[in-house]
């Protein structure tokens, strides 16, 4: 058996470091497509972690996974794998340094494409890959976008989870909705393949057919259906090998309809609530809402729906966190999570914790977005959530999404669980997510399809002075929180963050967009930054900055980050400086600080 070697490369000098972001933004992306793996890769034998494998167990300590290619071979201890390759030389040896492998997270509810941006999508789908999220499954949006995402994440063609998605069925009126018409832009909405509407009359075989040929993984049934409808998109849909997700109220079929027509997962709990209203709409509209107040979770009629549920296997989709988060925020036009809230909250917790305590296997979606700056996918607030208001253990969370997730998308033979014979996704984290599943933030690296994918590499796609961090306290512990610290100083001209962010000594060199020659030590740099109308406490700053395509690269004893700068307004970029940027970044024991910059501009219309 041999050991393969780390190597860390440090430059020893600031040249050394710039030829290193040149060299670094020629290479092309750590996840390679399938047809690039061999056959007769080697096997590897993976040690040195803490194993959360999904089956419910408790962890192993001192664990190792052997693989070959994109495929697990074997899971227990280090000894024991060890031993049983003993004799082969050509197993080779990767000590990952401790920490804990736990499978690849799954968000089980996104919506990528309901009015299809390609560009957030993938800033999106690359923020959730780098926080160890390796699947989704998308409910519903235009069905040519996602199919073009889900191809291109399945080749590594993007920094992306795999992606599951729906096609949608509902009654004819619910196609007035604007969400379907965007998402069947340039077409009639409820007479496309990924969103149709469905009457007695409708030939529901043929129906199913066309959803199964925009390679959508599942139906969704969405509204505006009676249960005799229901009934028949579900058995056609399962007899036709595809999975069927539903929401929980159809209208006006009621969860406990939903769930006897054998559909395999609902979504959103607060709908629940209508199977205990003596009255409910015949139609799905915005603004309804149950009487939270003339409800109990622990009623009798909850009580049948469980039973019924956990009898059939039926899983329940809450989206708890859709209504936790909720802000007004959320309801500004143009908001990327419009949904109003239809929800008491306190009732939501209640029936969660009711349904996982009777047995009802609960999966981990969200159905929102966090905003765009923050490092981390809503997912980890849903499985916070859990923990904190559900009743869950974090290892129970965690079950959550990973082994039921993937059962719910119907992959759990390839996902899921660390196993023989399942395929290479996990996440490596520096701290335990069963002491606390705020752990969960602690992802060191993320394996997906066999490509590996390092934490400090991921910035945001676009980093603004609006979405930067407007607190009094900057984070520079990697090298993305100070690119993001550094957008943020800019927004307030704050000359006090400047000591913050920069080595306050001789060694630092600033070439700044505005003047020819080298800016020499922290003293020069202060004065420059105050000629720029920076004072102590900050002020309101003439113009926003931004950065565009960020890319990084932690090289040990030095960090490099470069991108395209932006000064001017955002709304009208063609009129705004712009210009190329490096940033080297050294680390120090208060955290990571500049020690170089170099700005140049593009010449006007460039």
């Amino acid at each position: 058996m041999r050991t393969a070697q780390v190597v860390h490369l440090a430059a020893s000098g600031l040249v050394r470091a710039a030829i290193a972001l040149v060299v670094m933004m020629a290479l092309t992306s750590p996840a390679s497509s399938q047809e690039e793996q061999s056959d007769g890769a080697p096997l590897e034998i993976l040690h040195g972690f803490t194993l959360i494998d999904g089956l419910g167990g408790q962890p192993v300590e001192d664990a190792a996974l052997a693989i070959r290619g994109h495929t697990i071979m074997e899971v227990g201890t280090h000894h024991e794998l060890q031993a049983q390759w003993a004799n082969d030389p050509n197993v080779i040896s990767v000590d990952l340094g401790g920490g804990f492998v736990l499978p690849g997270l799954i968000d089980a509810h996104i919506h990528l494409a309901t009015a299809p941006n390609r560009e957030n999508a993938e800033a999106e789908l690359r923020r959730l890959l780098y926080s160890g999220v390796t699947a989704v499954r998308d409910m519903a949006g235009d069905g040519r976008a996602l199919a073009s995402l889900a191809r291109d994440a399945r080749l590594g063609e993007i920094q992306s989870p795999d992606i599951y998605y729906s096609a949608l069925m509902a009654g004819p009126s619910f196609f007035d909705d604007p969400r379907p018409q965007a998402s069947a832009a340039g077409e009639v909405a409820g007479k496309v393949p990924w969103m149709q509407a469905v009457t007695p009359d409708t030939d529901i075989v043929e129906t199913v057919a066309a959803a199964k040929g925009t390679y959508a993984q599942g139906i969704k049934i969405y509204a505006n259906l009676e249960p005799e409808e229901v009934n028949r998109i579900t058995y056609e849909a399962h007899r036709q090998g595809m999975r069927v997700w539903a929401h929980t109220m159809v209208f006006p079929t009621r969860p406990l309809n939903v769930v006897r027509s054998g559909v395999d997962v609902v979504s959103h709990v607060c709908r629940l609530a209508w199977e205990g209203m003596a009255e409910a709409p015949s139609e799905y509209h915005h603004n309804q809402r149950p009487d939270f107040d003339k409800l109990s979770a622990e009623a009798n009629v909850f009580t049948e729906l469980f039973e019924e549920m956990k009898q059939r296997g039926t899983i329940l989709d809450a989206t708890l966190a859709l209504y936790t988060e909720f802000d007004e925020r959320m309801l500004l036009p143009g908001s990327p999570n419009p949904t109003p809230p239809q929800c008491d909250v306190d009732f939501a917790r209640d029936l969660v914790r009711r349904a996982h305590a009777m047995g009802v296997d609960i999966v981990a979606g969200t159905d929102f977005s966090t905003p765009a700056n923050d490092p981390f996918p809503a997912l980890h607030k849903e499985l916070e959530e859990l923990v904190a208001h559900a009743g869950f253990t974090a290892l129970e969370a965690l079950t959550a999404a990973t082994a039921t997730a993937a059962r719910a998308l119907g992959v759990d033979k390839a996902i899921g669980t660390l196993e023989p014979g399942k395929d290479v996704n996990f996440v490596l984290l520096d701290a335990d997510p069963i002491e606390d599943i705020s752990n969960l933030r602690t992802v060191r690296e993320v394996w997906k399809n066999a490509a590996r994918f390092t934490r400090t590499d991921f910035v945001p796609a676009q980093v603004t002075a609006a979405e930067s961090s407007s607190g009094s306290e900057l984070d520079t512990s990697t090298p993305a929180a100070m690119l993001q610290s550094w957008v943020s100083m800019w927004q307030s001209y704050n000359l006090d963050w400047v000591d913050d962010l920069f080595v306050q000594d001789d060694r630092l060199t600033y070439f700044s967009s505005e003047f020819e020659g080298v800016i020499e030590g922290f003293d020069a740099v202060i004065e420059h930054h105050r000629g720029f109308g920076f004072v102590p406490g900050g002020t309101e700053p003439s113009a926003e900055l931004w950065v565009e395509r960020p890319v990084m690269k932690d090289l040990g004893e030095t960090a490099v980050v470069g991108g395209v700068w932006y000064f001017g307004n955002r709304e009208a970029p063609e009129d705004a400086g712009r210009g190329p940027m490096t940033i080297v970044l050294i680390p120090t024991p208060e955290g990571y600080r500049i020690v170089h910059m170099h700005f140049a501009n593009y010449e006007p219309g460039a």
